[in-house]
């Protein structure tokens, strides 16, 4: 499969991802520049895909991501020329990147949306009149929130990505499985010893920060001492700055969520992509796929059971790990790759764009009226 020519795309008041210029290649630099979140980064790291920060545009559809985060939605504004730790609420974030997303802001009109195979929104960041012009290129976005917006893809895009990673391949544009983190199975370790140069220690258990509700994360629960005191381990807290965070993910042995709300997932694929062995019950994470069946465990006694065996035995740890990495790559990475791939050509192929019509224009206003669960 060709590599196709994309582009990742924000607007400035997205309080997620990186805070870099386009111009900044280096895809250990954009990573460690994120406000919150490791995203998409594969892109920019396996497949040289370009990123841009947009300026906020005025058309309805642009600004659906007042609906995504009401609570922050009459703060977002600030993201143009402040951090997001000033926004109120959110004192306790350390983004990455000393800059405000309005620093490295362009205009949509500026740029060549026709250079690219695949232009990727996060929320809907180009206007509908705007994409409409480049009829062979592949135009998606992805709510930041999931769950929304992900039956049927709207706003003039030919496809509306899910967060999901069920190993569906989609034939055609619409809906396509598609996760916030999209890497492989070991992008982030990868870049991760290229900033540090240095291997990763390989040593006790890094704490998912849901296992706890303490924010931010500042001592071991009690739940998690049996780890300490039955099996040895030292146990990792959550940081809040993304590159002390993930060093952390990256130096530990284990990766373990245990109690708690119920995940998405992103911070297991995070895990896996670092070499870090998952360990939790599949029932508590969305992205059930991610924990392969020994790795499956209900109590604390398992996971307890689980490292003090894997410590004895480092031939069956090293099979886990690999039978992780492997399952990643293929559900966060090549078959999504592949869906989008499938998509360009459904669309080039009709050599123009999905009808978009009056009645469409309609029916994306009612749905933007009640909500995004469409």
């Amino acid at each position: 499969m060709t590599t196709p020519k994309i582009a990742l795309v924000k607007q400035e008041v997205y309080q997620d991802l990186y805070v870099c210029p386009t111009s900044e290649k280096d895809a250990g630099n954009i990573l460690f520049s994120s406000q919150g979140r490791v995203g998409p980064i594969g892109l920019m790291a396996e497949l040289d895909a370009d990123f841009y920060i947009v300026h906020e545009e005025p058309q309805w559809e642009t600004q659906i991501y007042r609906k995504v985060i009401p609570h922050l939605a009459k703060h977002l504004y600030l993201l143009k020329t402040q951090t997001l730790d000033k926004l109120p609420g959110q004192e306790f974030k350390r983004p990455g990147s000393p800059h405000a997303n309005g620093d490295f802001a362009v205009s949509c009109y500026a740029v060549d949306w026709g250079a690219y195979d695949i232009v990727i929104s996060i929320n809907v960041s180009l206007p509908t009149r705007l994409i409409r012009q480049y009829p062979h290129t592949l135009f998606a976005y992805m709510i930041g929130e999931a769950n929304m917006a992900t039956r049927t893809a709207r706003f003039g895009y030919d496809v509306t990505l899910n967060q999901l990673a069920r190993g569906i391949v989609a034939e055609r544009c619409g809906a396509v499985d598609f996760p916030y983190t999209f890497v492989s199975g070991d992008t982030l370790e990868r870049l991760l010893a290229a900033k540090l140069g240095r291997p990763s220690k390989s040593r006790g258990v890094f704490m998912e920060i849901n296992s706890t509700r303490e924010r931010p994360v500042t001592r071991v629960p009690e739940h998690f001492r049996p780890l300490v005191e039955e099996a040895g381990q030292e146990v990792l807290l959550h940081r809040q700055l993304i590159a002390e965070n993930l060093e952390s993910i990256y130096d530990a042995k284990y990766f373990i969520k245990m109690g708690g709300r119920t995940i998405r997932g992103n911070s297991v694929a995070e895990a896996i992509s670092l070499g870090t062995l998952a360990i939790m019950n599949r029932d508590e994470v969305i992205h059930k796929e991610l924990i392969t069946d020994a790795c499956n465990v209900k109590t604390m006694d398992e996971a307890v059971a689980l490292v003090r065996r894997l410590e004895t035995d480092p031939a069956e740890y090293a099979r886990l790990l690999d039978e992780q990495r492997q399952n990643l790559t293929r559900l966060f990475f090549h078959l999504p790759l592949k869906s989008l791939a499938n998509c360009l050509k459904d669309k080039r192929r009709r050599n123009r764009p999905a009808p978009y019509n009056a009645v469409s224009r309609v029916l994306d206003h009612l749905a933007f009226i009640k909500g995004l669960h469409f």
